[in-house]
């Protein structure tokens, strides 16, 4: 549908829209120029999601300066949804080729894990399950599912694809390898540390979470251990374990604003008892999980940007990932499955994932959408604040003057300047009347 046509039908089926329409502000850009701190954010645009994805590897270094040739490499995508709500399958599998192809050899493990939080049987549900109508990119592979028993058929038992299950769902509470598949609770109980993290207030607002993570064996018999590494013969052995956060980048309700990268954190921890805090909500005794501690179930909680405080806590006391990748093909500008959507063709990747998010909303989604709390510079934004809370902990720069940018733009073969940082993609935007309507409310009744 053509934007005239779509503005056409939206105004006529509303009524309420007219004379709320006017021109974008100018969208900002960053100087590329001196920086330093967080790693850098890695780019490439225009190019497939797999070009973009080797683009970026090239961009820092090859795929060699960050895997080994023995090393276990666990990969968490966001499968909680599809199509744009899910990382790209053509990015995801140019990564597995990458590091099963690695130069010099690769003797090792990848493994495809995540928590979907879709109960006992998530194999059967959301992106393992569903059709992806964008953001496919293979022939003949249509979901997640179909994508890992691909990767199994090229790779045998150097591949393995696990699902980590809530303990609610007909998961199992462990305390450590050898116990089987499961997930630890760091609640001071059983030999096992407590690691708790408040949201800073007191009386009935206070709250507390735990950190909680996986333990769970690969196809070849490998234990892992998320947070200590992996275990053989009673004993760690040392082996080097790495872990690669691969997120999407879309809209995520009025209470969080965006959903990337440190949100994507949310799918490697245990979410039993459900998101509100007012109905179950507890992991165990009086500690929340990392949805109902910062949030009131589909609404803001008691204090703000705490989703990026648990997060933070995590990457700082169990394992943050050695690279943090966004597949920016298709994103959600008010959904993670509904148009509209902005066809932005970016691959991002840095090391922090705080400046990797503030970059990809403010130079991708927020250029598109127009949705200010989408703007990363808006203070009162939820992204920002949480963002700030991760910061805090030290687990990343929200300071973009010290983070420098390298994006390649494959369709001119050169190197982007910083007035080229802002992607404006092609929109798709559907015709669906809710989510049409949806979006605009967005937009301009809730946007000011």
């Amino acid at each position: 549908m053509e934007r005239r046509d779509f503005l056409k039908n939206i105004l006529a089926t509303t009524g309420v829209m007219a004379g709320l329409l006017h021109k974008d502000g100018k969208t900002a850009v960053m100087s590329a120029e001196g920086r330093s701190g967080s790693g850098g954010v890695y780019r490439a645009v225009n190019g497939s999601p797999g070009d973009n994805l080797r683009k970026v590897f090239e961009l820092m270094g090859g795929v060699g300066a960050l895997i080994g040739e023995r090393d276990v490499v666990v990969i968490k995508p966001n499968v909680q949804w599809w199509d744009q709500g899910a990382p790209n399958l053509q990015a995801l599998r140019t990564l597995v080729d990458l590091i099963m192809e690695r130069p010099g050899g690769f003797g090792g493990e990848v493994v495809i894990a995540e928590n979907c939080h879709r109960g006992k049987t998530p194999w059967a549900s959301a992106g393992w399950s569903a059709p992806f109508e964008r953001n496919g990119d293979l022939a003949g592979i249509a979901n997640y599912s179909h994508l890992t028993a691909s990767l199994k058929n090229n790779y045998g038992k150097r591949y393995s694809t696990v699902h980590w299950i809530d303990v609610d769902a007909g998961g199992k509470r462990v305390f450590g390898p050898g116990e089987g598949d499961g997930y630890v609770y760091c609640d001071g109980t059983g030999g096992i540390p407590l690691i708790a993290c408040g949201n800073g207030l007191k009386g009935d607002g206070f709250r507390q979470t735990i950190m909680t993570y996986p333990v769970f064996t690969s196809d070849r018999g490998t234990w892992i251990d998320f947070k200590n590494g992996v275990w053989e013969k009673g004993a760690y052995t040392g082996r080097p374990l790495r872990f690669i956060n691969l997120a999407a980048l879309n809209h995520h309700s009025t209470y969080c604003g965006m959903t990337s990268a440190v949100k994507n954190y949310l799918g490697i921890t245990d979410l039993s008892g459900g998101p509100d805090p007012q109905n179950g909500g507890r992991l165990i005794g009086d500690y929340y999980n990392f949805h109902s501690f910062p949030l009131n179930k589909w609404a803001a909680g008691p204090a703000p940007g705490m989703i990026g405080r648990a997060v933070g806590e995590f990457m700082r006391t169990i394992r943050r990932a050695d690279l943090n990748i966004t597949t920016a093909e298709w994103v959600g500008l008010a959904s993670r499955t509904d148009s509209p959507v902005a066809r932005t063709r970016t691959v991002l990747a840095s090391r922090d994932p705080v400046a990797l998010d503030y970059h990809a909303a403010k130079y991708l989604l927020y250029p598109n959408s127009r949705l200010r709390i989408h703007n990363p510079d808006r203070r009162s934004s939820p992204l920002r604040e949480y963002l700030e809370r991760c910061a805090d902990t030290g687990a990343g720069v929200l300071d973009e003057g010290r983070v420098r940018v390298l994006s390649s733009d494959l369709g001119t073969r050169r190197m982007q300047s910083e007035k080229e940082l802002s992607v404006r993609g092609e929109t798709a935007w559907g015709s669906d009347p809710k989510a049409l309507m949806k979006y605009w409310i967005l937009r301009y009744l809730k946007n000011g």
